[in-house]
């Protein structure tokens, strides 16, 4: 595992490479969503929806925002993103429970590059692939001209929250989580993380 670590930008060839992604980010739980999501029927894995939200265009969680982590034509990882508006707008009614307190800390990122997903598989973490990811995403940052980074994590995912401190980010929310559906939550809190400019 020593070939440089390449960036690209996704494709919808991708769709189904960042679903499995994406459930890496939310440590499965997104996967407990897409099973109980009214497409799943007929599916043979809840991947297949993800795959289909990864495709939809509608909302900024899709294809079009993620950046893929390549070694060696080997994907290792993703980093999913956008410049959050100064003003958010309406709170969305229709959320699954589980979302709400992860939506609503979200809401408190205006003016931000909200990094909404990132990550690495399992055998490359500890390799610097999510210090690089961080890094692009202060590129987008700056060419968006957002004020600052930010992201939410679990309060118990312990290695994730050192990377994001050493990066410069602190916390600056949190709300209680919610159930999944059908399963547990993985901690206590959800925090959310900020690094603004004046924190470096």
């Amino acid at each position: 595992m020593t070939a440089p670590i390449a960036m690209r930008p996704a494709t919808k060839a991708d769709a189904s490479e960042l679903a499995v992604l994406v459930n890496i980010a939310t440590h499965g739980g997104i996967g407990m969503g897409w099973a109980y999501d009214d497409r799943a029927p007929g599916t043979y894995d809840p991947i297949e929806v993800g795959r289909l939200d990864m495709l939809d265009e509608r909302d900024e969680l899709n294809w079009r925002n993620a950046t893929i982590a390549e070694s060696d034509g080997e994907v290792v990882g993703m980093l999913l993103g956008y410049p959050e508006p100064d003003v958010m707008g309406t709170f969305p009614d229709d959320l699954e429970d589980f979302l709400v307190p992860i939506v609503e800390l979200e809401w408190l990122s205006g003016g931000h590059w909200f990094i909404s997903m990132l990550a690495v598989h399992a055998p490359w973490r500890g390799q610097g692939v999510g210090s690089l990811l961080l890094e692009l995403a202060e590129t987008r940052r700056a060419e968006a001209g957002s004020r600052g980074l930010a992201l939410i994590t679990e309060d118990v995912n312990v290695r994730a929250r050192e990377l994001y401190e050493r990066e410069g980010f602190k916390v600056s929310a949190s709300r209680p989580m919610r159930n999944y559906p059908n399963g547990t939550a993985p901690g206590r809190d959800w925090l959310l993380m900020m690094k603004d400019q004046q924190h470096g």
